[in-house]
């Protein structure tokens, strides 16, 4: 690894009652990871048991019920973290509707509190869905993008998605004072969470830009934000003049609610435009741009979540991507049907995966 911080990351994770996964304690490196074995053997869920300890939620549903094995009633992953010179414990649990986060023994309120100190990307088979998903994927990658590098940037977000509430129960029930008297608030917040995201893309999309390129010299890259209103107009002129239709819509059409991220190729979007595995490099260079992003703000130690996406590429992409990778600073969890996918990680800590039960193994065959 090319950071100095290489004693940081999650050192230690347990699992219990997570899909099919047998309840076991891991110990991993703080650098490279690698979890090989059979299709359907386990290696995704150990991967999104390691989400779920991040974010409190899956990356594969919406529905946390159906992380819960069959034989049991509740999910509980643990880790414990190295950052900054200290020891820190977070658990997670999830029962009958209820997610509990505890962090060195004390419960956690808001998702903020806890998730500071594993800032995550995953790279998937289904990694082009943040091109082709649409605007609320992308506003997602960039907020949590903002949030580990500004940490007031949540609550001004927060503060913006209140008044946007309020003054959208204020046009449903067609109150134009009302909704009138929640913009300067919604302006106030909504300019300088614009800001701090412009900011982040102007540091952020270069290098992206750069990577993708490198690997993809033909597709003429480039990208656009879209603040969410008409860029001639401040976000404050942008809600009043906009009122009288909002109230006929019964919602808020200008904002950074509606701002986005796009991706182009030749002049086209990039998801019309590349095929589905240019469209997996792109975002890999979107992700590991951010990582190593991440890594240069001096932050926690970032964690990359990769799932047998090296297996859809051929071998010299691969052997880039696990590079670019490898000089991130990031902890990273591979995983892989045949370990030789795998290169240059012969330094890595191996896990093998059958039927839900996980060991460190040194056979890498």
């Amino acid at each position: 690894m090319a950071d100095g911080r290489s004693a940081q990351g999650l050192v230690e994770f347990g699992v219990q009652g997570f899909r099919h996964l047998a309840p076991t304690t891991l110990a991993f490196s703080t650098d490279f990871n690698v979890i090989h074995g059979r299709n359907a053997a386990g290696k995704t869920s150990l991967l999104e048991a390691i989400y779920f300890l991040a974010r409190s939620r899956s990356f594969i549903t919406p529905r946390s019920g159906r992380m819960v094995a069959s034989d049991d009633h509740r999910v509980v992953v643990h880790g414990r973290i190295l950052a900054q010179g200290r020891t820190h414990r977070l658990g997670v649990q999830y029962q009958k509707g209820q997610t509990r986060v505890r962090l060195d023994e004390r419960d956690v309120q808001a998702l903020s509190e806890s998730a500071w100190l594993l800032p995550i990307q995953v790279l998937n088979t289904e990694a082009q869905r943040l091109l082709t998903d649409g605007p609320v994927s992308r506003r997602a990658f960039v907020n949590w993008g903002v949030f580990h590098v500004e940490h007031g940037y949540r609550e001004r977000w927060r503060r913006y998605q209140r008044a946007l509430k309020q003054r959208n129960v204020a046009l449903r029930r067609g109150d134009h004072q009302l909704a009138a008297a929640w913009e300067p608030e919604m302006a106030e917040a909504g300019d300088v969470v614009d800001g701090q995201r412009r900011a982040f893309l102007n540091q952020l999309m270069p290098a992206a830009m750069e990577m993708a390129t490198a690997w993809l010299p033909d597709a003429q890259l480039a990208w656009r934000f879209r603040s969410g209103w008409p860029k001639e107009e401040s976000l404050r002129d942008a809600l009043a003049r906009g009122r009288g239709n909002e109230l006929a819509q019964g919602f808020g059409v200008y904002g950074p609610h509606r701002g986005d991220l796009r991706l182009l190729a030749g002049g086209e979007d990039a998801a019309a435009r590349l095929s589905r595995g240019q469209q997996k490099l792109l975002v890999a260079a979107l992700r590991i741009a951010l990582v190593e992003h991440w890594a240069a703000q001096g932050q926690e130690r970032p964690v990359v979540l990769v799932d047998d996406l090296p297996a859809e590429l051929d071998e010299s992409h691969r052997m880039a991507l696990v590079s670019r990778l490898g000089q991130s600073a990031a902890q990273l969890f591979l995983t892989t049907i045949e370990p030789s996918q795998i290169p240059g990680a012969k330094d890595a800590q191996w896990f093998h995966v059958e039927q839900g039960q996980v060991r460190a193994t040194t056979d890498h065959g």
